[in-house]
């Protein structure tokens, strides 16, 4: 599965950091792995599974890494993975550097497959967040996807945004 990579409300980081993403309507947690030094959730909707799904939302914590540098690495990942795989150029901004990439037919599914990917560097910990399709998205699932990722908030001990309250 190319979108192995990314759902809890939240994830600690260091003391003081966390990442708040508030869970999308009709998803439910499909797998949740932890260790010391990396975490994953993937979310599928009501009635799929990791391995049979239509959507999927992750998050993914981990060490420490430029969070360009991560992007241009999984969009590296993905081309090396499935033929004709295209990425967009990695966009930094306020929240985190975004990137969208499209397989055109997964090898292991015989499927087109879609991420749209936010990378976001806290104190000590890298997030990723991420939106898979299993199919190729028009503009509407598009703009769902972005809406989705941009609901995350990273929050420190001195973070005046609501959600972090």
């Amino acid at each position: 599965m190319l979108a192995w990579l990314t759902l809890a409300t939240l994830i600690g980081a260091q003391q003081g950091e966390r990442l708040v993403w508030p869970a999308a309507h009709g998803f439910v947690v499909g797998h949740h792995q932890e260790t010391p030094q990396a975490s994953i959730e993937e979310q599928v909707p009501k009635g799929e599974t990791v391995q049979n799904w239509t959507r999927m939302i992750t998050r993914i914590s981990r060490g420490p890494i430029d969070p360009l540098q991560f992007a241009v690495r999984m969009a590296a990942s993905w081309r090396q993975a499935c033929v004709g795989a295209k990425a967009s150029d990695p966009v930094a901004g306020p929240r985190g550097v975004d990137i969208r990439i499209d397989c055109p037919r997964n090898p292991q599914t015989g499927k087109p497959e879609t991420m749209f990917q936010r990378t976001v560097a806290g104190g000590a910990r890298l997030y990723i967040l991420q939106v898979a399709f299993r199919s190729t998205p028009g503009a509407q699932q598009a703009a769902w996807a972005r809406a989705q990722l941009d609901r995350a908030t990273l929050c420190r001990a001195d973070s005046k945004e609501a959600a972090c309250r």
